[in-house]
């Protein structure tokens, strides 16, 4: 019975401000690629819940999915741009001088895997948002780090808020 008010009053909640979805998944993907950001932001949890909620109400997973992908993609691009501009100098920055073994760890991936490591990135968990710094550091030619990014993006966008949508008919 509690359960039953608690997915009635979440479903109203979602209703009146289904709108919001699309960017609350934009930044949750974009956040994910940040190095830092990343830590505070369990995207990957929270798209199972809002596909739950948003196919609950009716809406589209394909609209939801793209403005996830897209948020990765853009996170991605910062954090390769954050990469190639500071390449030399990256260790400088504050997150990458306390946390040093996280920028050896993409590295590692990175070095074993080569430009698939951008593809396998995204189901990485912790080193996820350094992949991407790591090939800007590099200098992964753009259009194939930027190529790998949208198919790994749209892979993780629809692996993490598919089974929300088919949770849904199971809960309703």
């Amino acid at each position: 019975m509690a359960f039953e008010t608690a997915w009635t009053a979440t479903v109203e909640l979602v209703k009146a401000n289904v709108a919001m979805a699309e960017p609350l998944v934009f930044f949750l993907g974009f956040a994910e690629g940040i190095p830092g950001l990343s830590l505070f932001v369990p995207s990957s949890a929270l798209f199972l819940a809002i596909g739950t909620a948003h196919g609950a109400v009716g809406g589209q997973f394909w609209h939801l999915w793209l403005a996830a992908a897209c948020g990765a993609i853009a996170g991605d691009c910062v954090s390769y741009s954050l990469g190639r501009l500071l390449r030399h100098d990256v260790t400088r920055l504050q997150y990458f001088a306390v946390h040093p073994r996280a920028l050896e760890a993409g590295h590692a991936v990175f070095e074993k895997w080569g430009p698939l490591a951008v593809l396998a990135g995204k189901f990485t968990g912790f080193v996820r948002p350094f992949i991407p710094v790591v090939a800007g550091i590099v200098t992964m030619q753009f259009p194939l780090f930027i190529a790998a990014s949208a198919v790994s993006s749209l892979a993780w966008a629809a692996a993490f808020l598919a089974p929300g949508y088919g949770l849904h008919l199971l809960i309703d």
